[in-house]
């Protein structure tokens, strides 16, 4: 782990002392707990909630393929087309059925917002804000304001990846001792300072509402993009660590953390999530890395078994030559 991580996760540990004192025992009691308190949240995390196989959007690539070949006039079948070929492996191809949308008919919505989650997967981060920028000029509120936390999101990405020397200074802001606030959570809590007042004198911290509004924002991203992407992963856990310990979601963090490491391809990210993980766990009696990787397997395991019911139904469907989108919707999206 470099110097930079270890002093961030010291400084982490010394906020999370301060609030140590109303730590709450490692349990399957307090786990449901936290799961009531942020409903979904448990199943988001281990991919155990409605989502389509590869086998379905290979369907969806073909037939709006087929049908715009038809009639290039059916707008909404290229956000069809390029979410298609997104999930599918293809990020630039989608871009380009985006921009070919963009020509035939600019200025929509739907347009900017998928050009700035495909550019996230190019790399292109400041493509990236631009064209959600333009999304969010359009429609602030679209998706439960949603697209904030995704361009706040990419911006700490930005953020992060400045050579350590840049990222050097202390916090423009004095962060509140009382609440834990690291990683995201922090970000986002200066981000929602930074709206109210440009003063750097007021202690900077994340409210309930605040913090809430961001997990739902977060958990909008691994619902319709990828639930198992380890900055998305550990996003969530910084939102969720953050806030009085009887009222966040320590435990639930803990997974995200466990998750997060395991999806990583960088060894070093790997070791600062794993230190994420403890630290989440720290002050709780019953913590254990192995306890955090029995549930985080378990759950996973549950996902796995869902969606393959899933899979197997969209199978089924595209074999027998049915709209696979509207079977999708009447058995598992009707209820929810």
């Amino acid at each position: 782990m470099n110097v930079r991580a270890r002093l961030l996760l010291a400084a982490a540990a010394l906020a999370f002392s301060a609030v140590a004192a109303k730590a709450c025992l490692w349990d399957s009691d307090t786990l449901a707990a936290e799961s009531a308190r942020f409903p979904g949240i448990s199943q988001l995390i281990t991919g155990a909630f409605p989502r389509h196989s590869q086998e379905f959007y290979e369907w969806r690539r073909k037939t709006s393929e087929q049908q715009l070949a038809k009639n290039p006039a059916l707008f909404a079948l290229y956000d069809d087309l390029a979410v298609a070929q997104h999930k599918l492996g293809d990020h630039k191809a989608a871009i380009a059925t985006m921009l070919a949308k963009e020509k035939l008919r600019p200025g929509v919505y739907e347009t900017y917002s998928n050009l700035g989650t495909f550019y996230i997967y190019t790399g292109e981060l400041e493509e990236a804000v631009k064209w959600i920028g333009k999304a969010l000029a359009i429609n602030p509120n679209a998706h439960f304001g949603r697209e904030k936390y995704q361009k706040w999101l990419v911006e700490w990405l930005i953020e992060r990846n400045k050579p350590h020397e840049e990222n050097a200074s202390p916090p423009k802001r004095r962060l509140s001792p009382h609440s834990m606030l690291m990683g995201f959570a922090q970000f986002v809590a200066s981000k929602e300072a930074d709206m109210i007042s440009s003063s750097s004198d007021a202690e900077t911290t994340l409210s309930p509402e605040n913090a809430l509004a961001a997990i739902r924002g977060v958990a909008g991203m691994m619902r319709f993009a990828d639930f198992d992407n380890p900055l998305l992963q550990e996003a969530m856990g910084d939102l969720l660590l953050s806030g009085d310990q009887e009222k966040n979601a320590a435990q639930l963090a803990s997974i995200c953390y466990m998750k997060a490491a395991q999806e990583s391809a960088d060894d070093e990210k790997k070791q600062a999530l794993l230190a994420k993980c403890k630290m989440a766990g720290r002050f709780t009696p019953d913590f254990s890395m192995d306890l955090v990787q029995r549930q985080l397997h378990f759950g996973l395991k549950e996902g796995n078994s869902y969606f393959q019911t899933i899979r197997e139904d969209e199978m089924d469907w595209i074999a027998a030559g049915k709209d696979a989108s509207a079977e999708f919707q009447k058995k598992y999206l009707a209820a929810h």
